[in-house]
């Protein structure tokens, strides 16, 4: 069957056979397009601080730079604010939509794909971004939350779905399986032991597996696609060096063309001068011999076919030695254009995945005006906040925000210690 998947900048056909799944559509669309990054998880949690940005940079990436003309009813129009977010801070809908609206204003010179850009990065940063939620148990029977990322597991407790707790990247995982409620997780260092989690149902743990499968299957593509950019970058090396050893060689022949090529000067320049010298002794020696004056005739004859043939060696040296050089030139040229081009591929595909591994990615940098309007908006509302209408996600955030937490700085302190140690913390939990 055809599939055809259109979208604003280009339509995408493709092939699939009958009773292909969406999952299966989906993927081969991905790969078709070059995108490695395929999850989505949506959003559970952000705090207000980050509201308003997020609606202004949206309708930004929607509608463009701000007109009161076309763009004043949008606001009043759509519902962009939670009820929880409007309920904790002493301003009315007008106040918020001021706000939104002057962020807007502020924002007029990025372009719509540098507003979707700026945030993404902004959703990234969030701790509950594209983790999966599982209430489970430990063997002892405590009630904590399974995050299924794109990282790996993480431990929560029931309290605090913002800060893990405990984590396991999809490195130090061997093999998942489940039966019923139990669910098993086997670890890639063999002195650690297997460690034992329970679902609420067997429902939720043919979920919850297929969850992390996926998850894991991801991760291990990114980490085969990362080490064929290795191999790529070894092979480009490789070439790079030979190129770099021809282009020693033709410097060297070229070298020893020009040294030649000035030896045979030297040397045309010497016969020249002889058979110089001997025109002037037949000019002056009329009277000598007929013998003698045929013998010196003859020399001067000789000699002026030597200076022709080293007067076409010098050409054709003269020839050969142009002709490195141009190749050479042409060379330099096509490696400085692959060169280019590489960069320009670079640049398109930005950064490429890490790859499956215990290594953590940073925090995604906003540009420099986003963020001071970021602090300044957190000034304003704190001053506005009714503390008795924040919820347990509020007051976490809140406290993270004043100790300058951030999901990659607490993930990077709970993988400390080796994974025997973490089996031990999640047993006794």
């Amino acid at each position: 069957m055809k599939v055809v998947v259109r979208t604003v900048q280009h339509e995408s056909a493709l092939e699939a056979v009958p009773k292909t799944s969406t999952r299966e559509i989906f993927n081969l669309l991905c790969k078709s397009l070059g995108i490695q990054e395929t999850w989505y998880f949506g959003l559970m949690y952000y705090g207000p601080d980050n509201e308003e940005i997020w609606v202004d940079q949206s309708k930004k990436a929607k509608y463009g730079d701000y007109s009161y003309e076309h763009n004043e009813d949008i606001l009043t129009k759509h519902k962009l604010l939670p009820e929880r977010v409007t309920k904790q801070h002493a301003m009315n809908m007008s106040d918020w939509h001021t706000n939104i609206i002057n962020m807007w204003k502020k924002h007029n010179r990025l372009d719509k794909e540098e507003a979707m850009l700026e945030y993404l990065k902004l959703v990234q940063n969030l701790e509950m971004y594209g983790v999966t939620y599982f209430h489970i148990k430990n063997r002892k029977g405590t009630d904590v939350i399974l995050g299924v990322t794109a990282l790996g597991l993480n431990i929560y407790k029931e309290d605090d779905r913002l800060n893990p707790t405990i984590a396991f990247p999809w490195s130090e995982i061997k093999n998942l399986k489940f039966k019923d409620k139990k669910f098993m997780i086997r670890p890639s260092d063999k002195s650690a032991k297997d460690f034992i989690i329970f679902t609420q149902s067997g429902r939720m743990s043919k979920q919850k597996y297929y969850s992390e499968k996926t998850l894991r299957q991801e991760a291990e593509q990114r980490e085969i696609e990362y080490k064929k950019q290795i191999q790529l970058m070894k092979e480009e090396m490789e070439k790079n060096q030979q190129n770099l050893l021809e282009a020693q060689k033709t410097i060297h022949k070229l070298q020893q063309q020009l040294e030649e090529l000035q030896r045979s000067k030297e040397e045309l320049e010497l016969q020249k001068n002889e058979l110089h010298v001997m025109m002037e002794r037949l000019e002056q020696s009329k009277n000598l011999e007929a013998a003698e004056r045929q013998k010196l005739e003859e020399e001067i004859r000789a000699k002026h076919e030597e200076v022709l043939r080293i007067q076409e060696e010098v050409e054709r040296r003269d020839a050969e030695a142009k002709r490195l050089q141009e190749e050479q030139l042409e060379e330099a040229s096509r490696r400085e254009e692959e060169q280019r081009q590489k960069q320009l591929e670079e640049h398109e595909l930005e950064a490429l995945p890490e790859g499956a591994d215990t290594s953590l990615p940073e925090l995604k940098q906003v540009n420099e005006q986003l963020k001071e309007q970021l602090k300044s908006l957190q000034s304003k509302l704190e001053t506005t906040r009714h503390q008795e209408e924040e919820t347990n996600f509020d007051k976490i955030h809140r406290i993270n925000l004043l100790e300058g937490r951030d999901k990659y700085k607490t993930l990077a302190d709970i993988r400390r210690g080796n994974t025997v140690r973490r089996v031990e913390l999640f047993e006794n939990m």
